[in-house]
């Protein structure tokens, strides 16, 4: 099959790419760097010529109400249209895993323009062309969400069962595959907290700071320099930022998501 993946030098995107590659696929890479611009409507209907499948992992991380909204709803109306001018092509949209209750927060515009970006497929995609692919938070978003300061590192306590953004882009690719419809969820294989995921990045050690609100404390740490020779470095105190509302229960936890096999400690030891 020719796939365009919209968004594919991105976190998610440039797993895809490599995924529906190594599967035999001819993969049109439509990015910015290119001329593809989703959400000006620049190149979009030109990258999506001849293709069997398009695909939409383009982002942008925002909790501003007004530009999560606008930026979603522009970018995926654009490539819906470029998907109507290719009668039978499938449109495969990257979503992310939420319940309902996460989007009456006035605090978390990202999720309610995700809610929207999806209600923009369903509306004008057939129902027999679309899969909406729902992916629970991935490891790589921790160290985004990460605040240093000093010896301390804060992280908004955020409870997920997080999985790599490879292992989703796999799911994905064999979703695609599959030929699949309707919506997919996916995830990791244990639930956890974002302060814990980001203390075993920072060399803290994995689940130092867990649900129960427990921190590692700072601590020197031996790291190679690439030469046979260690060197002595500071690892953070991971702070837990208590935040309100679903997000620190079960908001973010899908109901019964197609579970991923790597868990936090076997990514970190492939990283």
């Amino acid at each position: 099959m020719q796939i365009t993946v919209y968004g594919a030098t991105g976190t998610f995107g440039h797993h895809l790419v490599a995924h529906l590659r190594s599967r035999g696929h001819s993969v049109i890479a439509a990015h910015r760097g290119i001329g593809v611009d989703t959400y000006n409507g620049e190149g979009i209907t030109e990258a999506a010529e001849g293709s069997d499948v398009l695909v939409d992992c383009v982002n942008r991380m925002t909790n501003n109400r007004h530009k999560a909204l606008d930026f979603f709803s522009r970018s995926s109306r654009s490539i819906a249209m470029a998907a109507a001018e290719n009668p039978g092509a499938a449109m495969v949209c990257l979503s992310i895993a939420f319940r309902p209750e996460v989007t009456r927060s006035k605090l978390l515009g990202y999720y309610q323009g995700k809610e929207l970006q999806e209600r923009v497929y369903r509306r004008l995609v057939p129902s027999d062309q679309l899969l909406v692919f729902r992916s629970a938070q991935w490891f790589e978003l921790a160290q985004s969400m990460t605040i240093a300061a000093g010896p301390l590192a804060f992280v908004p306590k955020m409870v997920v069962r997080a999985l790599a953004a490879d292992e989703a882009a796999r799911m994905m690719a064999e979703a695609i595959d599959s030929g699949e419809r309707g919506t997919v969820e996916v995830a990791g294989p244990e639930i956890s907290d974002m302060p814990s995921i980001a203390a075993a990045i920072l060399g803290a050690g994995a689940g130092t700071a867990g649900r129960d609100g427990a921190v590692r404390d700072a601590r020197d740490s031996e790291v190679s320099d690439g030469v046979g020779r260690g060197r002595r470095r500071r690892v953070p105190t991971v702070i837990p930022v208590p935040i309100p509302g679903p997000m620190s229960r079960d908001g973010l936890i899908p109901d019964s998501p197609r579970l991923s096999g790597v868990t936090l400690d076997e990514w970190l030891r492939t990283r």
